[in-house]
């Protein structure tokens, strides 16, 4: 026991030198064990002795294991009754809506929205417990998010809500949950696959992405449980998604972001109000993006091409953005940049801005709301008030390099043979989550019926076999 004891104080304090040194002069047998014994019971009592427990609270993200491949992790939220009428009332206050109620509350005015706001502004954090396996974390931040689809919830009294999760986000209030990490992650978006019931959409959109050199969240599935204040209930599948400002450019570039914004902004004009800052938020810089509407917007675009194009690649990634466009008008995707001014982000890389699609849930798709549809192939349909695709699809070197980035995507990872796979092994992956005695059901789902999990499938197998034809027609011509 004692030579145990001895073996861990030096391996810790690498003090073999010293003692080598001192010859044990100035300590006893009888004081190096006691020190030893505590300083074992203090690291024993240090959630970072627990190599397992360490990865859960550590900083350091673990990307395989928050967002594995192949595998669906549980997690389960105890919200509870108390902060659940918290919740009600600040949606109330919002919406002017009682939960499940599609008639306004008389006498109360909903806080004023945005065009694009069908709930106006954020919903509050309240504090929630979060279990993962036998690992548990306290006071961490819930909130609910979205646009449509926690509008559709709220009004259809449907508990699948888009939401959340913030570990550190009552740190100020209770110093035990400082720099709280799950697994290294911060902050983790839970979207309830709302207008997907193939559940996959979002996760297969973003790895098709990445494969194409374009940025993208990383994604997977988790079942979820949580509790209102009623007991545990299922609330089914979620495809969880990482934030764009945290760790996302270092993983996929090993390089330190500098500004990311949120913008809500067709790129015609700078206003402060349409860029919100994901980060450096005490830091009232946006030159960057003032920089790049200033310059795609600049006439010498007509007078002088050349200059217009250097200035414009020496602030944003004009490839990169051309790649994003490839993939996303070969899938189909009517809720993106061209249609609405949200659903990405743009994030500094070395000076340049590099553009993020985000919130996908709806891609694979050709027509949606509000008579919206998709991308064309050749976007002539695309006009000036969306300059950041008009002016550079005008141009013919950009529009050759588009050409050439779709070509280049069916040809590898558009394969309908290699996508087929895809379907049927995810499929086979999610798919006991909707037969058995526990399926998510209404109104803690979305999904009327399980059957359609299914028959989505089939359907967008199909569909991807469409997109490539016309994907070829396009080449072709």
């Amino acid at each position: 026991m004692i030579s145990l004891v001895l073996n861990v104080i030096l391996s810790i304090f690498g003090f073999w030198k010293i003692l080598i040194q001192y010859q044990f002069d100035q300590m006893t047998m009888r004081n190096l064990v006691i020190i030893g014994i505590s300083i074992l019971f203090i690291f024993s009592c240090d959630k970072n002795i627990d190599p397992n427990v360490q990865a859960a609270f550590g900083t350091n993200p673990e990307y395989s294991w928050v967002f594995p491949e192949e595998e669906i992790r549980i997690i389960r939220i105890k919200v509870g009754a108390e902060n659940w009428e918290k919740i009600q009332r600040d949606m109330e206050m919002r919406t002017a809506r009682k939960f499940g109620s599609q008639m306004a509350i008389p006498g109360v005015t909903p806080l004023q929205a945005t065009n694009l706001d069908a709930v106006p502004g954020d919903p509050i954090y309240v504090m929630a417990d979060v279990q993962q396996g036998q690992t548990f974390w306290k006071k961490v931040g819930f909130r609910l998010k979205g646009n449509a689809s926690l509008s559709s919830s709220w009004r259809s009294g449907i508990y699948k809500f888009p939401f959340k999760l913030q570990f550190d986000e009552f740190e100020d209030e209770h110093k035990e949950v400082k720099n709280q990490r799950f697994y290294g992650f911060r902050e983790l978006s839970f979207s309830p696959s709302f207008g997907d019931n193939t559940f996959m959409k979002e996760k297969l959109l973003t790895s098709l992405f990445r494969k194409n050199d374009v940025l993208a969240c990383k994604v997977a599935n988790y079942r979820v449980y949580v509790d209102f204040g009623q007991g545990s209930k299922y609330c089914g599948v979620y495809q969880v998604i990482e934030a764009v400002a945290e760790h996302l450019v270092q993983n996929q570039t090993g390089k330190i972001a500098g500004n990311v914004y949120k913008p809500e902004s067709s790129f015609q004009n700078f206003n402060l109000t349409l860029f919100e800052k994901q980060n450096n938020k005490l830091q009232a810089d946006y030159t960057d993006v003032k920089q790049l509407i200033s310059i795609l917007n600049n006439p010498n675009r007509l007078t002088n091409r050349l200059q217009w194009k250097k200035n414009l690649e020496s602030i944003f990634d004009v490839k990169g953005f051309l790649r994003y466009l490839a993939v996303n008008n070969t899938v189909g995707n009517w809720d993106g940049y061209g249609q609405i001014t949200h659903n990405y982000f743009l994030a500094n890389i070395d000076g340049k801005l590099n553009y993020i699609p985000y919130d996908l849930n709806l891609s694979f798709q050709m027509k949606g709301g509000n008579n919206r549809t998709a991308l064309t192939f050749d976007m002539k349909e695309v006009g000036n008030q969306w300059p950041l695709i008009r002016f550079l699809i005008d141009d013919p070197e950009y529009y050759t390099f588009y050409r050439t980035a779709v070509k280049n995507f069916i040809n590898t990872s558009f394969n309908p043979q290699i996508l087929s796979e895809y379907l049927k092994k995810h499929k086979a992956i999610l798919e006991p989550n909707f037969i058995g005695s526990e399926v998510e059901k209404p109104p803690y789902s979305h999904l009327s019926n399980s059957a359609n999990f299914s028959k989505s499938i089939t359907d967008l197998e199909k569909y991807i076999n469409e997109r490539y034809s016309a994907a070829l027609v396009f080449i072709k011509n």
